[in-house]
């Protein structure tokens, strides 16, 4: 069986991102059960991808368009370099399933491919939300701010349409796309996401603390709450502003110390925050931390760094956004849920570092998540219907 993924923004075979997380644990598994495996992504990627991974696969390569130094992978239908390779993928290789993360380039993938080849769009949110604060990005291009929200719209109710199979990460995506797209659900797969990391002992987590804290430079005597994500998302640059400039100003508390992590993170020390930037080992930074916070408003989809607190059985105060798709989570019983950003969000952030008892509670109630973030039923549940699109087309 050949597969080709395309990862029409970014790098498919680096899990430094949430979306990276996905690519990455994809190719991981189609290698493992023995699949042809190709990948498309961008030239950018090149220097920066996992050697180990790569030398299992082919990799292809497009230039993204870019205007005055800023992405246009919006318009990948239209970029000439990606259409090249696309057309040259399919002379070569003949793929038997090209699965898409991200809906960005699939009319040219559905224009170049017969009806033999299957399309899975693996969607990892509904991209209507994600547009309403990519917008606000100075990053994002403003040819495209006018017409972002409609276009977004149409272009991913047209891919949810022409697309053989959907995938998504949450049940909340997964309901907004039949009653909104008009998609029939058995047509869409729930496939979560679990964390990159695989923590076997859990026993360790505490053990590691001191040598965790040795490695960042980070104080003992101090409690210790984190955030990572990649800093370019984003609903994460909402996260990192939130944490700055409202969340950590108005902690009095002088044991508390908020620790940053994430791609691209501008390393500093002010006040009662401290930046690490770019943190290699996640499980340093996570076995570093008393609790975590996710300060998370806008977005949609499935946040990897839920998967990532509750592998490591880490305590943490979230947004009902934050949580979104991880449909076990209860509030006082697995961490503290609040609506929003605001005082009751404080409380639960000093309630939480003066209570251990609570801590232990919701750590031992994290143990026992579900098996929708296991590793081993997602990568059975995408073999499965890889097979199964295969077997169909026979």
């Amino acid at each position: 069986m050949k597969i080709l993924l395309i990862y029409p923004n970014g790098n498919a075979l680096n899990n430094h991102s949430g979306a990276g997380v996905r690519a990455y644990s994809i190719i991981e598994n189609l290698i493992k059960h023995n699949m042809d495996v190709y990948v498309l992504h961008s030239l950018d990627s090149k220097g920066h991808e996992n050697l180990k991974l790569k030398k299992n696969l082919n990799v292809y390569y497009h230039r993204k368009l870019s205007y005055k130094g800023k992405s246009l992978h919006y318009l990948s239908d239209l970029n000439p370099f990606y259409i090249f390779k696309i057309i040259k993928i399919k002379k070569n290789i003949k793929p038997d399933i090209i699965h898409l993360e991200f809906p960005w380039g699939f009319f040219i993938i559905k224009f170049f491919t017969n009806k033999r080849t299957k399309i899975i769009y693996d969607s990892l949110g509904v991209e209507k939300e994600f547009i309403k604060v990519s917008i606000k990005n100075p990053n994002f291009p403003k040819i495209l701010a006018p017409i972002g929200k409609i276009f977004c719209l149409l272009y991913e109710k047209m891919v949810c349409k022409l697309a053989d199979v959907i995938i998504n990460v949450s049940n909340v995506d997964r309901t907004y796309y039949i009653d909104n797209y008009n998609v029939k659900r058995e047509k869409t797969y729930l496939i979560q996401i679990p964390s990159s990391l695989k923590i076997k002992d859990k026993e360790m987590i505490n053990k590691f603390k001191y040598i965790s804290r040795k490695k960042l430079k980070l104080p003992m005597d101090k409690t210790i709450v984190i955030f990572h994500g990649g800093s370019s998302h984003p609903p994460n640059q909402e996260a990192f502003k939130l944490i700055k400039n409202y969340i950590a100003p108005h902690i009095n508390n002088p044991k508390i110390i908020f620790v940053l992590a994430g791609t691209n993170l501008k390393r500093f020390r002010k006040n009662n925050i401290v930046s690490l930037g770019f943190v290699e080992d996640l499980k340093v930074l996570l076995f570093s931390a008393d609790f975590a916070i996710i300060p998370i408003i806008s977005g949609s989809g499935m946040r990897v760094k839920c998967s990532d607190y509750i592998e490591a059985s880490l305590p943490f105060v979230a947004t009902k956004k934050a949580v979104e798709g991880i449909d076990f989570l209860e509030d006082k019983k697995n961490c503290l849920i609040y609506d929003k950003v605001n005082i009751d969000f404080i409380n639960g952030i000093n309630y939480l570092s003066r209570n251990k008892e609570l801590r232990q509670k919701l750590r031992s109630n994290l143990l026992k998540k579900p098996k929708t973030l296991d590793h081993r039923y997602n990568e059975n549940k995408l073999i499965a219907l890889y097979s199964k699109l295969f077997n169909n087309n026979s």
